[in-house]
C-alpha cells in the first residue's frame, strides 16, 4: 500500500495516539499528556543546564515521544514495529551519538580523556 510495507505504519499509528490540543475543555487524557511533557521538559532542562535553548528540549521530548509510542504499539501481538529495524534505529542512533562525541571532545576534551581513563 503506498510503496511501503504495512510494519511501517504502526510509526504512523502512534502519532494518532497523541492527544489534540485543540479542544475546548481538555480531557483528562489530554491534562496526564500535558503533564508528561512539563515534566519531561523541566528534567531536560536541568540535565541541559540554564543555558539550553528551549528548542533542545523539544527535539528529545519529540524523540523521547515517538520512541515510546512505537514501543508501546509493539506490545500489541502480531504487530512489528518500526523501531525494530535497523534503519529506524541507526537513523536516530548514529547522528545523535556521534553529534554528542563531536561536542564533548570539541568543548570538554579534559572529561572525554577522564572517561577514557
Amino acid at each position: 500500500i503506498f510503496g511501503i510495507s504495512l510494519n511501517w505504519l504502526s510509526t504512523f499509528l502512534g502519532i494518532l495516539m497523541i492527544p489534540s490540543i485543540y479542544w475546548l475543555m481538555p480531557s483528562r487524557y489530554n491534562i496526564v499528556w500535558n503533564s508528561i511533557i512539563l515534566n519531561l521538559h523541566k528534567e531536560f532542562k536541568t540535565l541541559l543546564g540554564p543555558t539550553s535553548h528551549n528548542g533542545s528540549t523539544f527535539i528529545f521530548i519529540s524523540l523521547f515521544s515517538l520512541i515510546l509510542f512505537n514501543n508501546f504499539m509493539g506490545l500489541f501481538p502480531y504487530i512489528f514495529t518500526s523501531t525494530s529495524h535497523l534503519t529506524l534505529t541507526l537513523t536516530l542512533a548514529l547522528p545523535l551519538w556521534l553529534s554528542f562525541m563531536l561536542y564533548g571532545w570539541i568543548n570538554h576534551t579534559q572529561h572525554m580523556f577522564a572517561h577514557l581513563v
